[in-house]
């Protein structure tokens, strides 16, 4: 274990933004089907569409943050450095619940109809 301790803060971080996007994939497919909207729908727009039936995908975002900061580290270390890291992850965890909360909110709403 001690050879993977230098990654523990990508590792933190990564759970972090999964947790928030399965989270926000959750509560965006309970709050359309709450709403009464049926498996197969046409009238949502395609973001929301596409976190209800695709936002698994999502997870992709927190690998690819993993995979370029340990590159940054390794081969940027005197431009890049942990503090880098802990920004960069943060910011991606914000904005990743951002959108998630936006697509939530509008899946509660009235701003769409459903037939």
């Amino acid at each position: 274990m001690k050879r993977y301790g230098e990654y523990t803060v990508q590792g933190i971080l990564a759970c972090l933004q999964s947790l928030v996007i399965v989270g926000g994939c959750l509560f965006t497919a309970v709050a359309l089907k709450v709403r009464g909207y049926p498996d197969k729908f046409t009238e949502l727009p395609l973001w929301l569409a596409f976190v209800r039936n695709w936002g698994f995908l999502l997870i992709l975002i927190p690998l690819a943050w993993v995979c370029s900061t340990i590159w940054l580290e390794r081969n940027r270390s005197d431009e890049f450095s942990k503090r880098w890291t802990i920004v960069t992850g943060i910011v991606v965890a914000v904005a990743l619940g951002v959108f998630l909360f936006a697509c939530i909110s509008s899946a509660g709403s009235s701003l769409i109809k459903s037939e």
